[in-house]
């Protein structure tokens, strides 16, 4: 999952400092070449504070997700144990029988909706977490970009690239050490806002009816 986060992190960052990026050669003059610098952003995610500081509190989401997942067990449990006594009921039936048998296909209609609302209570968790993790990481990247575009400008370069899809990087066009230092030394960069969201924040916007 980590490693997940890191990469969708790149993406996001390099995207959001392309627009920047674009428009800053674009300044120089579209026959000036512009020069390029690279940033490996698992290492900025990894090592700045506020990196850190994202894991951890993320870490406490998905913590407390755990634990509503774990309090389903005995549900789920239910459900299986369930499942076993209507597959012994029915196994000598036929579908025609099964559907004949009143008392069956209530028993039946009963637990295939309660197996479904299990299920939508599982994938509900889970993707309280995706969307919490999609959400909060767009958001640190709001704080990251602005120090990754200036520390880009301090050196002149109007192309960033991600260091860890680059074939070869010299040492001297890296600023990833730069940024995260930059990071640390401003305390308004320090610390990353990470609460939980709702699936459903993430999910396309149904259109109205009517529209």
């Amino acid at each position: 999952m980590r490693a997940l986060s890191m990469v969708t992190a790149a993406a996001i960052a390099l995207t959001a400092v392309s627009a920047t990026s674009v428009a800053y050669a674009q300044r120089r003059g579209n026959n000036q070449s512009a020069s390029v610098v690279a940033v490996n952003l698992q290492r900025v995610l990894a090592e700045s504070a506020i990196g850190r500081d994202y894991s951890a509190r993320l870490a406490q989401v998905r913590q407390q997700i755990t634990t509503e997942a774990q309090a389903l067990a005995p549900e789920q449990q239910s459900v299986q144990q369930e499942a076993q006594r209507l597959q012994q009921a029915t196994r000598n039936l036929t579908a025609e029988q099964v559907r004949n048998n009143a008392s069956l296909s209530s028993q039946l209609q009963a637990f295939n909706q309660r197996r479904q609302q299990l299920t939508v209570r599982e994938q509900g968790l889970q993707g309280d977490f995706d969307c919490t993790q999609i959400i909060t990481l767009r958001t640190l990247m709001t704080q990251i970009n602005p120090v990754v575009q200036a520390a880009a400008q301090q050196r002149g370069a109007g192309v960033i690239v991600d260091a860890t899809s680059a074939v070869y990087v010299a040492p001297e066009f890296d600023i990833t050490t730069t940024v995260i230092q930059q990071l640390d030394q401003n305390q308004g960069t320090r610390t990353a806002t990470v609460a939980r969201h709702a699936v459903a924040e993430c999910q396309p916007q149904q259109p109205a009816a009517g529209q």
